[in-house]
Formats: C-alpha cells, structure tokens, sequence
C-alpha cells in the first residue's frame, strides 16, 4: 500500500511539473525578460540581430563606467556564443546608421538625436536610477543621466539577448525604467558561521548588481581583524582590512555600496565569552556590554574608527538590536534610577557622536524603539532605522509608527534561511512583498532583506538567490510584483534555459512544501528523546519526504544535463534531498526503536526485540557520515574553513548517539534513559522561569555535597552547567566555571557545558564539592546541575544533584572548604528544567547537550 501511494504522489507531481511546461510553452506572449519588471515597456513586432559587425559605441560623455557596463553586454554574448562585440567612443566612429547598440548621456547631441526620433524621454524620476532601453531592426539606444542608469540599461539589455535559429537577437521594445525604492540590497549574516571566500563573495555582488540592487551589507559581530584587539576574531575567519576594501572597491564597481552592520550593544557573546574581554560585559554571560564603562566607549571607538575607514560609504549600521540584558547587571541600578529607555537613548547618543566623528550617518534596527517608544522622543531624527520583522503578516504597523515619529527609515524582511536546510520560501516570499509594499506606502528609503546564519550557519547560502531575485523585483515593484511571472522569468534567467528553469522551479517547489520542511532542531535531537513538539505529524513529514524526495533526485539529475547556468546548484539540491531522506530515516527508526525498547512488555521475547533494534539502525551512522563528506564539501566550495568544525562535531554528535544506542543494545540494555540523571536544583524559596512579578527568585544559591571515598579513583570526571554562572570547587580547589548562556552562536552554545578531568583533586575519605551561581535574568533563580563520574577498579560510580544537596542563599567566608560546618543549609530544590539535557557520556568525553 505504501509503495502504492508513493508512486501516485511521485506521478501527480510529475504531470503538474509537465502541465506547467505546456501552459507556459503554449501561453499567450510573455512579459519582457528582465529581472527587476521594468516600469514601462512597449513591445514591437520585429528584433534586432547581433553580428559579428555590431559595435558597442560610448557616446560623448560617458566615462570608464560605461565601459564597464558594456562589458556586462559582452559577458552574456561570450556566455551565450562566445561572441564579444568591439566596444568604441562615438568620436571614433564616422558614420553609423545600423547594426549599432549605443550607451549615450542626455549631454551627448547623437543621444539627444536619438532619444528624439525614437519618440523616448529621460524624466526627473530617472535621473539617479532610472534608464532608457529601445530596440528597433537598426540598432539599440541606452541613454541615461547616472553611469548608474546606463549599468542598469546595459545588464537589462543582457537580460534579453537570446538565441534564435543560432542568432543572436534582442526584441524590439522600448523600455523607459527607474526603481521606485531608493535603498535596495540584502544584509549577510558572516557572524554565526559562513564566511564567504573573497571570490564568492564577489559573486554575491555580481548576482546582486546584474538585479539592479545596490546595498550589500555584511552583519559583523567579531567577523573584522582590529588592530588593538588581535583575539576578536582570531580563527573565525574574520576580514582584514585589505580584504574590505577590495570588496568595498570592487563593489563600488559594480555600483553596489558596502555597508558595514557592527554591533555596538547587543550580541556581542562571541566576544564578551573570550576571558580577556567578560569585564566588560553587562554581567558574566551576557550579550550586551556594560553601557556605564568608560573603557566600553574607547574600545568601540577604536572599532568603529577602523571599519570607517576600510568601508567607504557614508552610512554604518550600528545594529544595537535585541539588547535584553541592559540593566540586568552593572547597570541595574542605573535603569532603576530612570529607566530602561532612558538608558538605552542615552548609549545610542554616546555612538551616534562616534558616528558623527567618523562621518559616518548612523543607521540601527528599530526593535528596541519599538519595545520602548519613549526611546524615539530622546534621539535624533536623522538615524536611518531598519525596521525588521521576518514572519508572514497580512500588514505590518511599524512603518507607520516610524513615519509618524519622523524617522527616515528602511524595512527589513528575510529570506527565510535559518531554520533549517531549505529556506522556507512560501514565509520569505509573502514577508517580502508584504513588508516592502508597507514601507513603501508609509515613504520608506528602501529595502534591505536579510539572511541570517543562526546556529553554526549549516543553511548553505548558495541557495538563497531565489530571494535576493525577488527582493530586487518588489523593490523596484512595490505594488506590482507578482510571483507567478517571477518565478518563470527567474528561474529560466539563473539556469539559462525555460526548460532547466522549469525543472528548477518545480524541485524548489517540492522542497518548500511545508511537509518538506523542519527545524535544525529536529534534525540533530537526540533520536531517543520523545520528538521535539510540532504541529506537524511526523508519520506525514516522513511519508511525504519519502515520497516527493526520489523526484527531487530525479530533476536535479535532469537539471545538470539542461542548465547551461549555475549548474552546482543541482548537487545543492540533490544533498537537501538525501538529508531529507536521512532526516525521515531518523524519525521512523528513532521513533520506533524508542517504543519497543523503551516500554517492554512483561514477558516478551527481549533478544528478538534487541535483534530488531539492531537490524533498524544498521545503516543510519554510514549514511550520516557520507553526507557529513559532502556537506563538507559544498561548505569548502564557497566558503573559508574557519567555522566549518562546529558543524562536524553535530554530526559527530549525532553519530555518537545512534552508536551508544548500538553499543547499548549489543550489551544487552534495551533502554537507557538519554536524559541526563542529574537533577536541576535550586533554592526551595525559587520559583526559576515564573514570569510573575509576585513570585520569589533567588538570584544568588551557593550548594554543596559531602561524599565518601573508600579508595582513589583510576579517573574522574565533573561536568557543570549552570543556570546561568556557575563555579565549582572540589575540596576547596576551584575547578572552573560555566557562564555562556543560550545563543545564535553555536561555539557560544559549546560552552554552555564543560567537563573536566578532577581525579587529583579528590582525597581518600570526605570530600566536598561547592557550587556558587548568579543568575541575573528578572524571572530566573541561581540552579546548577552537576554530573561527577568515577572509575574504581573498573566499577562506575556518579555523584549527582538532587535533594541529598545542601543550599543557601548567604554563604559566609571558607564555605567553599571540606571544614566548613553546613548543618543549618537547607536541603536543596530540584526542580523543572523547559529543555531536555542529554546525558553525558564519560568514557569518551562527550558532553552533554541542552536540547532546544
């Protein structure tokens, strides 16, 4: 029966893939080819041919810009036929009457004679952006007033130079076309995991500029070399300053502008972790920096002086987004004396004089503004705010809230990359258009979509175009883009062919299906954990992964042999879709294997159960591992090494798991409990996570545990977390310490967790271990969870939190000691924790994993 469905699936979305080739072969005539929709365009009956004889002429006027723009003309016919066209000025040529493609200024007198007779006009909404294109049987004319305007006539020509009958043709049309956002680009998240090598980013700048989008700007938290501070960035992969300028210039070039987004407040954990630079943080553990720190102010002077001077525009995007830790620590005091707004008005003013010292126009995110509006009444109103939000919405209010308050401003939508391996396009393209069309409405200066690289950055970045596309056709159509036509004049422009584009268009279809799409989560969870929650049945995801994956494989096979563009893109797929597979491979065996070994049945036959088991998970780890060498290979394509570890170790991770199980199984244990058996505990006065102003916290707990040793361990080993900043001592020797808490970062999360070797600290007889936390969230409590592992003579033995614990909330000097007397503490808490912690595993040092 399943076989059955399988192959009607398969079948159905195979006749809707050749429907749509039939409707769209056998249509009615097809809007231009050009990505941004021009604004006005009048088709004629007739083409122009491209010969070997055609020149490309400079009109009077132009400069080495136009020289370039020629040169995206002659990319496409070297593309196309291996054609390049000689490029000449006007002053060379005598005569000219046909067989011409001519890039003229409105200073140029043949322009002017041409724009004339060819009944066409440069009006005052073009003059920055804006283009002339017309094509007749003669020749073709780009006039426009910017070097800028005749790039975009020349890579819209590009746009629409074809084959036909092995001739080289372009439509007779005329074209008159400007943007109708000023501000158009993408920002790119470098920070959390890809950083891109400097030819694909140089790719990124090409794709973005040949769309007509003319912001590019990388997010940067510790992502930039600084002179001063050598270990920010240090094994990341972080650009020097050399490197952003060859970027910046070559960007210039091809008329996009580099603007940087450097934190300035928030986010800051990649740095604020590294000891050397937690003073200056907000508290231990915290995002954002200490605002009341003199010192915080000279080092970010010192930052923002430096990228000031590798990027040339004006503009420098400060971010100062998410900054929930303000006033949490150092400055609590000082936010209880105003408030939280005042404070956060007062730390943007003290940045925008940086800013205004470097000549620099401040631009920010607006979500803090937003959470306390007080903030824009204190402010100056010439910072640009990017005004993000990246779900679906029908309307979005905030660009009315900062039209009202006076704000020059831009929105931010996303192409929704970050959750997991295939960006969710149906969210991206509904944010996009819905968000844009808002701005626009309420006198925006633009767009700046955003991809995010959340959690080691494992969403490969090549497989966001599609969005970048579409960001350059809302921007320039706010209020008449239409995804239908889009979408076939896309995917036929990037894989260089209407039947490559339509094999394209229906894979990413099939991945996009909500039945095809699932959580980074879901993916690397330990597989023996109850399933993470989900409005999606998982017997549904896998039955239709299962079922829609083998057509994916089958049209990216077909799309390497069509495609005359982009062809890499096809193993992108074809890996999505083998670790889609892998994925639902996971879920039903994960699932099943938990259930029979998990609730036995009295008297049932536990080796046939066992063997089962076996037999189910046989292959999952080889399959794993394979696709662990690929990803690593399309990761090292277009990316630089630094970071890439982070990514092995989860799939190392999940290997280890499934082969704990086998090993499990191969002892004869059916089950083992993949959680943790060390307890949360806590102060019995706190309520941790109660979000009630009513409710106790405990903010400070100090533990302690007194255990016997009859005889010295072989090895011993300790691991701490903490909710959130943990020390431990063993017998008075401090052994460390545990303070990063949950982020987007994912080497931040790996220190959410340590382990240490503590055999030499142990003693024969009483030993005492002494736990101090600090928690400094308004509805969180000081709790700890301690795991500390022996071996003796090849026999374990664990000490673990749980009420045996001793706590108080005021410890006095030398609590930490063996001597100190704790009989008047209280017996310790333990109490719910929201999120699975994996149990460690000793023997092989892996630590555990707090499950999100």
């Amino acid at each position: 029966m399943r076989t059955r469905r399988i192959a009607f699936l398969t079948l159905f979305l195979s006749l809707a893939y050749h429907c749509v080739l039939y409707a769209q072969s056998n249509g009615l005539q097809q809007p231009v080819q050009i990505i941004p929709t021009p604004q006005r365009v009048e088709q004629r009956v007739g083409q122009f041919r491209i010969t070997s004889q055609t020149r490309i002429i400079l009109g009077d006027g132009t400069t080495a810009d136009d020289q370039f723009a020629a040169e995206q003309i002659n990319e496409r016919l070297k593309e196309l036929k291996n054609r390049e066209l000689k490029v000449v000025n006007e002053q060379s040529v005598r005569k000219f009457s046909t067989n011409y493609i001519y890039i003229g200024t409105p200073t140029g007198e043949r322009t002017n004679k041409f724009l004339e007779a060819r009944k066409c006009s440069l009006t005052a909404q073009m003059k920055d952006e804006g283009y002339v294109l017309d094509v007749n049987g003669d020749g073709i004319v780009i006039a426009a007033a910017s070097p800028r305007g005749r790039y975009y006539g020349a890579v819209s020509l590009a746009q629409l130079i074809d084959v036909e009958k092995k001739s080289v043709v372009v439509p007779s049309l005329s074209i008159h076309d400007w943007p109708l956002q000023k501000m158009r680009g993408i920002t790119d998240d470098i920070s959390r995991g890809q950083v891109s090598t400097m030819e694909n980013f140089k790719k990124i700048i090409r794709f973005l500029s040949r769309h007509k989008l003319n912001v590019y700007s990388p997010y940067l938290e510790d992502m930039f070399v600084f002179k001063n501070h050598p270990l920010i960035g240090k094994h990341r992969g972080a650009l020097t300053a050399s490197e952003v300028r060859e970027l910046d210039t070559y960007a210039r070039k091809h008329h996009v502008e580099l603007i940087p987004i450097f934190e300035t407040l928030g986010h800051w954990e990649n740095i604020l972790i590294k000891p050397e630079y937690v003073k200056y943080a907000e508290f231990p553990g915290a995002h954002t920096v200490n605002v009341s720190d003199e010192a915080v102010y000279t080092m970010l002077d010192e930052m923002i002086g430096e990228l000031a001077a590798a990027f040339r525009s004006p503009y420098f995007n400060m971010a100062a987004d998410e900054s929930w830790d303000v006033g949490l620590g150092a400055n609590k005091e000082r936010v209880a004396k105003s408030d939280i707004a005042t404070v956060h008005a007062e730390h943007y003013k003290r940045l925008f004089d940086i800013l205004k010292k470097y000549k620099k126009k401040p631009m920010m995110y607006g979500d803090i503004l937003l959470d306390h509006p007080a903030i824009m009444e204190n402010i100056p109103k010439d910072v640009v705010i990017v005004d993000w939000h990246y779900g679906v919405a029908d309307r979005y209010p905030s660009p009315e809230i900062f039209k009202n308050a006076g704000f020059p401003y831009v929105v931010s939508p996303a192409v929704w990359n970050f959750t997991g391996p295939f960006p969710n396009y149906l969210n991206t393209i509904v944010n996009i258009q819905n968000l844009n069309r808002d701005g626009y409405l309420n006198g925006s200066l633009g767009i700046l979509t955003s991809n995010w690289n959340d959690n080691g950055g494992e969403a490969l970045r090549e497989l966001n175009y599609y969005g970048y596309a579409w960001t350059a056709e809302c921007a320039w159509q706010p209020l008449n883009a239409r995804i239908e036509e889009f979408d076939r004049r896309f995917f036929a422009s990037f894989f260089g062919s209407q039947e490559a584009g339509q094999l394209a268009q229906t894979m990413y279809a099939v991945l996009s299906s909500p039945f095809n799409q699932y959580h980074w989560f879901e993916l690397w969870r330990h597989p023996m954990l109850p399933l993470r929650s989900s409005s999606m049945n998982y017997l549904w995801r896998a039955q239709s992964i299962e079922s829609t994956m083998p057509l994916v494989h089958r049209l990216a096979q077909q799309l390497e042999k069509t495609a005359t563009k982009n062809k890499e893109q096809a193993e992108y797929l074809r890996f999505i879709a083998d670790l889609n597979l892998w994925f639902a491979t996971k879920l039903r065996v994960g699932e099943r294997v938990r259930l029979m070994t998990s609730n036995v049945p009295v008297g049932a036959n536990t080796d046939s159960i066992r063997a089962a088991a076996l037999a189910l998970v046989s292959d999952v780890v080889p399959r794993l591992m394979a696709l662990k060498d690929r990803f690593r290979q399309l990761w090292l394509a277009t990316n630089r090494p630094e970071n890439l570890e982070w990514l092995m170790m989860r799939y190392d991770r999940q290997a280890a798991y499934w082969q704990e199980k086998t090993a499990q199984l191969e002892r004869g244990e059916l089950w083992v409990d993949p959680n943790i058996p060390s307890r949360w505990i806590y102060h019995p006065s706190a309520n941790p996570r109660k979000r009630d102003s009513s409710a106790t916290q405990v903010p400070r707990a100090y533990f302690r545990k007194e255990f016997i040793l009859d005889l010295l361990p072989e090895q011993a080993v300790l691991q701490l977390i903490g909710d959130t900043h943990a020390k431990v001592w063993l017998n008075g020797k401090e052994v460390g310490e545990v303070f990063a808490r949950t982020s987007l970062s994912l080497s931040v999360e790996h220190q959410r967790v340590k382990m240490w070797d503590v055999g030499p600290h142990l003693v024969m007889g009483k030993n005492i271990i002494a736990v101090e936390v600090k928690n400094y969230d308004t509805f969180g409590s000081a709790g700890c969870n301690i795991y500390l592992e022996w071996q003796t003579a090849g026999t374990s033995t664990a000490v673990i939190t749980d009420s045996t614990w001793k706590v108080t909330d005021i410890a006095p000097s030398g609590w930490q000691t063996p001597t100190f007397n704790d009989v008047t503490w209280l017996s310790a808490a333990p109490k719910p924790y929201p999120l699975p912690v994996v149990r460690p595993n000793v023997a092989t040092r892996r630590t555990s994993w707090i499950e999100r």
